[in-house]
């Protein structure tokens, strides 16, 4: 709609002058325009505005999605060593496992290998050991529970 613009002022009770002349149709047409360019260009700077907050926003989301791509790869990768470390520490124990029933059969076929009656008869006679006798056995008292000091040779 239209705004009409009056230049009339009031001289007295009856009669109206012009104030000023009317404004020619070209200036009106030209004034209308320009009216129209400034409320153009506002829109248009309003609009990139709201351009420029869309890029800010929309470059958020983008940081946002990354970081967050970023964390799920790294809770995967470190799930993914877990697991791993897990595996490796199952091999170990089963390993283990094997090296002791090795251990228990080698030790089992040893003591049922070595007769004590024959060793105890190739020491006496072969290597000429004896028992030894109750005035060669020495007994000490011992304070503590842990260890014993030696001050002076055995006898």
């Amino acid at each position: 709609m239209t705004e009409v613009k009056t230049y009339y002022y009031t001289d007295g009770n009856t009669v109206r002058q012009v104030e000023q002349p009317l404004p020619d149709r070209h200036t009106r047409e030209r004034e209308i325009r320009e009216e129209r360019e400034r409320k153009r260009r506002q829109a248009r700077r309003k609009a990139q505005a709201a351009m420029r907050r869309k890029r800010v926003y929309s470059m958020y989301i983008v940081s946002v999605a990354v970081a967050l791509v970023g964390l799920f790869v790294g809770y995967i990768n470190l799930t993914n060593s877990i697991t791993t470390h897990m595996d490796n520490i199952s091999a170990l124990e089963q390993n283990i496992s094997d090296l002791k029933a090795s251990n228990s059969a080698t030790e089992s076929r040893i003591a049922s290998a070595t007769n004590l009656g024959d060793i105890k008869t190739a020491a006496i006679n072969e290597m000429g050991m004896v028992y030894a006798n109750a005035d060669q056995i020495v007994y000490y008292d011992m304070d503590s529970s842990d260890y014993m000091n030696q001050y002076h040779n055995i006898p």
